[in-house]
């Protein structure tokens, strides 16, 4: 039982610092505009400097000055909008199996005023070895968090095929959404070039389909905390003569930003509807050849509510018509949705697992197993758990 009356001075103590806190954030702010300023008179300084070393934080450099912007486009009417979303009951080892299962929310709206939205959760159970277990190293260990998510977006990615496949309409005009970034990160990858560091091999299939049928693909981050401009700006502040974080210490110049989140530096800058240019990781001194396939930019847009964060590949970002497409329709469904896209709640809504189903589930598992004449018995750990001697 948590007793609040004994965390009421800490949260005392946490509003304090907050308000201390937000202080230095103002600061920081009014700094980063200066170099934010100074970066469209002329960015080469900060070019150079970003390309003189691998060694340094992630970066991102925009196709055009910072500050262009980008108006709402017209209206598209009719559209339509495909978005998925997966929720998990993850691997628990106290349970009567071991096992663990990926639901994913499909949702297709058609605004024609015509046609039936389609809406389906497809689960699937993951139980065999192989699916449950990691080996690295001769060492077997079961699923990590992060190799789970990975699974999950390689199915939300899968049925978002799927949608733009089954549930698509010639000559109407079509966005597939999905929750969250659509990078898989690669850390060791060099944050100057990004080989591999700005790429979605999950949503490789996806994004033939889409390019195929001219269906922008978006990743759609609500409060994002990512920093990439911030950091572009930051490195004017290096006083060494190369970039070579590896070397620096706590006190440095640039941290005087650190910190500072991009929706930050654009909550003044994109009035409702607007857009910023496009962003990519790294600098682009890479030939156009060069680049990983389906490499992945981003830029912010006002929704009104927030300023939201849309991720998506090279042949949407470079393509005028499906740029455009991708905006209006993120921004549209936002508005739709009160704050966040109408057919990403959705899809959330089909997809999650409440309490009580996970129970269920278990109980179900724990039945069929004792029909066929299998041991069924958690834990002593969870027995307990469930129970109380007083």
């Amino acid at each position: 039982m948590l007793d609040l009356s004994k965390l009421s001075r800490q949260i005392y103590n946490m509003t304090f610092e907050f308000g201390q806190q937000l202080e230095e954030l103002q600061d920081k702010c009014h700094e980063a505009y200066r170099l934010f300023e100074g970066f469209d008179r002329d960015p080469e300084e900060w070019l150079s400097k970003i390309d003189s070393h691998d060694s340094h934080f992630f970066v991102a450099f925009p196709e055009e000055s910072i500050s262009t912007v980008h108006s709402l486009p017209a209206s598209v009417l009719p559209y339509s909008i495909f978005a998925t979303d997966g929720s998990q009951i993850e691997l628990d080892t106290h349970e009567v199996a071991l096992c663990y299962v990926i639901n994913i929310g499909l949702v297709a709206i058609h605004y024609d005023g015509k046609t039936d939205p389609y809406l389906d959760s497809i689960p699937k159970l993951f139980y065999r070895d192989d699916e449950i277990y990691e080996y690295s190293g001769g060492e077997k260990t079961l699923i990590s968090g992060t190799k789970l998510s990975e699974v999950r977006s390689s199915m939300e990615a899968e049925k978002l095929c799927k949608l733009i496949l089954e549930e698509r309409q010639d000559g109407v005009p079509s966005v597939g959404l999905v929750d969250g970034t659509l990078v898989s990160w690669d850390r060791a990858a060099s944050a100057k070039k990004d080989i591999g560091a700005f790429t979605a091999p999950l949503f490789e299939e996806a994004f033939d389909v889409s390019k195929k049928f001219r269906t922008p693909i978006g990743g759609y981050i609500s409060g994002s905390r990512t920093s990439l401009v911030i950091n572009t700006l930051r490195a004017k502040l290096c006083n060494r003569p190369v970039m070579d974080c590896s070397k620096c210490t706590r006190d440095e110049p640039c941290r005087r930003i650190e910190g500072i989140r991009d929706t930050i530096l654009f909550k003044d800058l994109l009035n409702k509807g607007q857009r910023s240019t496009v962003f990519y990781g790294g600098i682009n001194t890479l030939d156009r050849e060069d680049w990983p396939e389906h490499r992945i930019g981003f830029f912010y847009v006002n929704t009104g509510e927030e300023i939201a964060r849309i991720e998506a590949p090279d042949y949407v970002l470079e393509n005028d018509g499906l740029l455009d497409l991708l905006h209006f329709v993120a921004y549209d469904q936002a508005n739709k949705g009160m704050g966040y896209p109408i057919s990403l709640q959705e899809a959330h809504h089909l997809a999650v697992v409440r309490g009580p189903e996970r129970e269920t589930f278990y109980r179900l598992v724990a039945n069929t197993l004792i029909d066929a004449g299998l041991p069924s018995r958690v834990t002593n750990k969870k027995l307990r758990k469930v129970t109380r001697l007083f």
